[in-house]
């Protein structure tokens, strides 16, 4: 008699087992995917400043977020693929992980909002340990990268950028190899000037 309750008590505790398992594991890919489509949290709090600051109504054009692992999945499937250029291979070997947003505005920015939204972006990222490294307001266009006010010499580098035109935002911040990012940028200056 004994003997036959127990095979019962271990298919029931299997079963919790099997089930437990299967609740982490769609817990984890909710986690996964809730991540890549969401911005890093001061990509996030730049745009948010941008959009309270301009008054301006956004739409989502595009929003997500790759880690280390998904660019190296990229980065294999790349090889695979014909007639990829050179320089796209090169950028993706210096980025190590990028959260990008674009957003589409209803309204355009107007050109006396442009010097509020630089210094909004500033004032916020100073707050949160990031110093301005390039403002440059051209036309129609505002663009503002934030690097970390502790930069250190070694490992990637973050960076943070935001680019707002006429009818679009665009915030992205990622870490980047800076070797690589300039190499890319000596072989791609090169191209440029033999043209």
């Amino acid at each position: 008699m004994t003997t036959s309750v127990a095979p019962r008590l271990r298919r029931r505790r299997v079963w919790r087992w099997v089930l437990g398992g299967l609740a982490v594991s769609f817990g984890v890919l909710g986690i996964c995917v809730l991540n890549a489509v969401t911005l890093t949290r001061d990509a996030a709090a730049l745009r948010n400043t941008l959009v309270r600051t301009g008054d301006v109504r956004p739409e989502l054009g595009i929003q997500v977020s790759a880690g280390p692992f998904l660019l190296g999945v990229v980065r294999g499937v790349l090889h695979f693929i014909p007639d990829v250029p050179t320089e796209a291979h090169q950028a993706l070997e210096a980025v190590r992980s990028a959260s990008v947003g674009v957003y589409q505005l209803k309204d355009p920015i107007g050109a006396s909002v442009r010097s509020e939204l630089l210094a909004a972006a500033e004032a916020l990222m100073v707050r949160r340990g990031w110093t301005r490294a390039v403002g440059v307001r051209d036309g129609d266009d505002t663009v503002m990268v934030f690097a970390p006010a502790d930069l250190s010499d070694d490992g990637p580098v973050r960076v943070c950028v935001a680019v707002c035109s006429h009818r679009e935002v665009v915030v992205v911040e990622a870490r980047v190899a800076p070797d690589l990012l300039a190499e890319l940028v000596a072989t791609h200056g090169a191209v440029l000037a033999r043209r």
